[in-house]
């Protein structure tokens, strides 16, 4: 089936009501960690950002806290971490939203249909480039060089990558700019406002081909600093990239002797917590639709 067929069936389904009945009788096999990163107006042109794919339009946001708080039972890394720990059991389609990196539209954009909706979430940010109010180092390298020389350097050893995005470190970035950072204010707004603050790194390197003395002065920095921010220390870690290549057994190591309980990485699959260094997420991309999320939730992220 090609893809315009396969999405007027999916939104037929949705206008039928369909994905809604099928899960108001289902309980989740865990929790669903849906990963997001940044979200942009629907105005803004397209083609006009690095890695655009992972800026999802604020309607497409909009369509999927709709359907998320109409079917599913939003919770916090606090309600999971209790229920863990013996507390009170989650609800039967526990969805945890979470965004990733520290762009400035999670609070501009994001965060005021969130609140309309009631869904609460976590930030995990990347400290370094909201404190010195710079371009994360892999939007500076694709703006001067293309995405595919971001790609090849999340290959190469660590030097290598230190060496060459040494420069795009000291990329400075105005509060207008699409790909800016969080300000330090904001994220204090933020964690006021309900949203809780995760650990991600001070730089974003692929922490794996770090030795262990680099990996533990990355993380500890960013824990420090969002501690100084928002007054308490990071509720869990994401691993920067995510997938298992991108972390090790000495990383998980660092994190229980920081404190870190829980850590999210972007491999996919329903959460159960019996691993909680290796919680999986879904990763979200712009250009899912309502009716595309409600046929994941039912079917496809169950295969």
């Amino acid at each position: 089936m090609n893809e315009i067929l396969s999405a007027r069936l999916k939104g037929t389904l949705l206008a039928a009501r369909h994905y809604r009945r099928r899960l108001e009788r289902d309980r989740f096999e865990g929790v669903v960690v849906i990963c997001y990163h940044a979200v942009r107006p629907d105005e803004w042109p397209a083609g006009a950002m690095a890695f655009e794919g992972l800026h999802v339009r604020a309607s497409e946001l909009e369509a999927h806290c709709r359907f998320l708080q109409s079917t599913c039972h939003p919770i916090t890394i606090a309600q999971w971490r209790a229920a863990l720990d013996g507390g009170p059991p989650l609800p039967d389609r526990p969805v945890l939203v979470t965004f990733d990196d520290g762009y400035r539209t999670v609070a501009t954009v994001a965060q005021p249909i969130l609140e309309r909706f009631g869904i609460p979430a976590v930030l995990f940010a990347c400290s370094s480039p909201i404190e010195e109010r710079r371009l994360f180092w892999y939007d500076a390298i694709a703006r001067r060089s293309g995405e595919s020389e971001v790609q090849r350097l999340k290959q190469v050893p660590f030097a290598l990558w230190l060496a060459a995005t040494c420069g795009a470190a000291h990329t400075a970035v105005s509060d207008d700019d699409p790909h800016a950072p969080l300000r330090i204010d904001e994220v204090r707004r933020l964690a006021q406002s309900g949203f809780e603050i995760g650990g991600h790194t001070a730089t974003h390197p692929v922490l794996a081909r770090a030795d262990r003395d680099r990996q533990r002065e990355e993380i500890v920095r960013n824990q420090q600093s969002i501690e100084a921010w928002v007054g308490r220390p990071p509720a869990a870690f994401a691993y920067p990239n995510g997938e298992r290549s991108d972390y090790s057994v000495e990383t998980m190591s660092i994190l229980r002797e920081l404190s870190y309980d829980m850590a999210f990485t972007t491999e996919p699959g329903f959460a159960s917590g019996e691993r909680r260094l290796e919680c999986p997420r879904f990763l979200m991309m712009a250009g899912v639709s309502e009716a595309e999320l409600g046929h994941r939730l039912c079917y496809s992220w169950r295969r």
